[in-house]
């Protein structure tokens, strides 16, 4: 029956748990798996969950195993838990510790791409250093890195004592996996190596003191804010978010992420909110209205700002110069409004 138990350990693995890029073994929910005559038993450690999320586990590992050879029954228990989280996600009693000089660390996410995250985190971050406060600006989007672009930044300066050393620019303290590839190199990597990118960046990055430390997530929720919690204190978490209805369904699966990884929620940025034409000065909502408003109303949390669509924006991220810098810029105030409410929210002073 070894033969039996190993291909149900391996089919197990190819069931994920909801929401996440990761499977229920490694998440630490397969508890026990046994095999005689035909007959397996798998025990999972489900029993704290909400009851949807445990018959959605259920019937998903039921549909991997229906066809594994020399399977005749299978029963499925519930193992005692001596945790009430997967292992992944709970929080022990050493509770990870912030990098080194850093008094905050917050995250910028939305689980969906092509809203501004990236656009967003620039732009607050310059923006809360014209306030005058130490920044640093972490880009943890292994696959999409345009923060040195944006920010008008081609490498790192030399390591020191062995350590990354963070670009400086606008006052601003920035490390991206951007400046150590091309622009024309893909990065395709699995879970270990986005990991240990994480650790690196807010352990092996000589980031000095600062008062707050911003980190540019990618799109999803999977291994990278996993690894985020895992390896740091994160002390609250910004949504960004477009009006549209395709925008507010993956943030919702953000919010759940977040809440599971006991992040507070600070409020929600909708970005691209709204059109001022130019030649008659009308407004037009391109994406959407109230998607922002409807989202905070959904989860509860604040609407932090709403940040207009105007061609500054683009044409400040391709040039590396944010909106935020530009006189007369619409999207620019917006961005220095949500950092003044950011900055009274956290207590930041310099």
């Amino acid at each position: 029956m070894t033969e039996l138990k190993n291909a149900i350990w391996q089919k197990l693995k190819e069931v994920n748990y909801p929401g996440y890029n990761r499977d229920i073994v490694s998440f630490g929910l397969v508890q026990r798996v046994a095999a005689c005559d035909g007959v397996a038993t798998v025990d999972l450690d489900v029993g704290p969950l909400e009851p949807e999320a445990r018959r959605e586990i259920e019937e998903a590992v039921r549909a991997a195993l229906q066809d594994v050879p020399g399977l005749e029954k299978l029963k499925i228990g519930t193992a005692p838990a001596v945790e009430v989280r997967p292992r992944l996600l709970r929080q022990t009693p050493d509770r990870p510790s912030r990098p080194p000089g850093v008094k905050r660390v917050l995250a910028v996410g939305s689980g969906k791409g092509g809203v501004g995250k990236s656009t967003v985190t620039v732009n607050l971050a310059v923006a809360l250093a014209q306030q005058g406060l130490a920044v640093g600006l972490m880009d943890a989007d292994a696959y999409g890195p345009n923060i040195p672009r944006m920010m008008g930044v081609g490498r790192l300066p030399k390591p020191t004592q062995g350590k990354i050393t963070p670009a400086l620019a606008y006052g601003v303290r920035l490390v991206s996996i951007g400046f150590m590839v091309t622009q024309d190199t893909p990065l395709a990597w699995r879970g270990p190596m986005t990991d240990k990118m994480v650790r690196q960046f807010l352990h092996d990055v000589v980031w000095g003191e600062l008062d707050v430390l911003l980190v540019d997530l990618p799109p999803s929720t999977g291994d990278i804010p996993i690894a985020l919690t895992k390896y740091s204190r994160v002390d609250g978490a910004i949504l960004v978010v477009t009006p549209q209805t395709v925008a507010l369904d993956d943030a919702r699966k953000a919010i759940g992420m977040f809440r599971r990884l006991q992040v507070p929620i600070l409020g929600v940025v909708e970005n691209m909110s709204y059109f001022v034409c130019d030649q008659c000065g009308t407004r037009h909502d391109l994406f959407g209205q109230g998607g922002g408003q409807q989202l905070a109303d959904h989860a509860d949390i604040p609407l932090l700002g709403e940040v207009p669509l105007e061609p500054s924006v683009r044409e400040g991220g391709d040039r590396g110069r944010p909106a935020v810098l530009q006189a007369g810029s619409a999207a620019g105030d917006a961005f220095r409004t949500l950092a003044e409410r950011l900055a009274r929210r956290l207590q930041l002073a310099p």
